[in-house]
């Protein structure tokens, strides 16, 4: 089975990796040919365009930034639609907005071809085990041609139906990371100024019932002052933005959101918009005063 693969950012690359490990053929693309390079050197396919990735393939993964991104590499000029074979299906795992799911799936329909919007919970290293959570939205026979590449990659595949309804299940995930992680950051902050070391009160949430596996692995982080990323803080300010859009022609309110948007916009315009999006603590840092001298893990920098 020979699966293309457009998009060799964050996820693309390592979904790469992990196909060939499992067996599969892969072809890559790239808007900036210099990251297919690499997969050049080792021998493997880099296709010319997104039609050209297309062409003979029985999968197409793409995982790209935004809504515009992915309407480009789909029908946009040499895009995926020009090469889709009649049996394959094109599984997008992008961030993008339920609207844009929708209209890219009905667009898909209207030529006659095969398109399921498939984004996951997990980051690289979920990718490289396997482990990733997949939400797959499309109809049964889509999702049964494109289930070979969803298994290498996930551990778990919720399986929807109703267009936009992934999209909407990741940006609802994603405004709980929003809402976690600047929440630990406002209670860590408030512990230390009142005198707490960090790690006490980090000691007592992982002992009780508000321990979470993303408190344990970012609160580390945050201690080690590492904001090398898994998820950008621009990545995430472009989520809130969606999930708040969504909100809207929905007709609900999210105030907590909107907040958080707040905070983040801060972290970015702070020079941190490529860190990791818990660089978001050090706005919470600058807010309260606090000055490298105060600040945990500065005896390792």
């Amino acid at each position: 089975m020979t699966i293309a693969v457009i998009g060799l950012g964050t996820m693309g690359t390592p979904i790469v990796r992990r196909l060939r490990e499992c067996g599969f053929n892969v072809v890559v693309w790239n808007r900036s040919p210099e990251k297919a390079e690499p997969f050049r050197a080792e021998g493997m396919p880099v296709a010319e365009s997104p039609a050209a990735a297309a062409a003979g393939a029985d999968i197409v993964m793409s995982s790209v930034l935004d809504d515009a991104a992915l309407r480009e590499i789909s029908h946009g000029p040499e895009g995926i639609l020009e090469g889709l074979g009649e049996a394959a299906v094109h599984c997008d795992t992008s961030t993008i907005s339920p609207k844009s799911a929708r209209e890219i799936r009905a667009a898909y329909g209207d030529a006659g071809e095969r398109f399921m919007h498939a984004p996951v919970l997990g980051s690289k290293k979920q990718v490289a085990t396997g482990e990733l959570l997949i939400f797959a939205e499309g109809p049964a026979a889509t999702l049964e041609a494109a289930r070979p590449a969803l298994e290498a990659l996930g551990k778990r595949i919720w399986e929807l139906r109703e267009p936009g309804s992934a999209a909407a299940l990741k940006l609802a995930c994603n405004m709980m990371i929003a809402g976690m992680i600047t929440t630990l950051s406002q209670s860590l902050v408030f512990a230390r100024k009142h005198g707490l070391d960090p790690r006490v009160f980090l000691d007592v949430i992982q002992s009780s019932a508000l321990a979470a596996p993303m408190y344990a692995s970012k609160s580390r982080q945050i201690l080690e002052r590492d904001w090398s990323a898994n998820f950008f803080v621009d990545n995430l300010i472009k989520d809130i933005t969606l999930a708040r859009q969504a909100a809207a022609e929905a007709g609900i309110d999210v105030p907590l959101l909107a907040l958080q948007g707040q905070l983040f916009e801060a972290a970015s315009a702070a020079g941190y918009g490529r860190d990791d999006y818990s660089a978001v603590y050090r706005v919470f840092e600058d807010m309260a005063g606090l000055g490298d001298e105060e600040r945990p893990g500065r005896e390792a920098e």
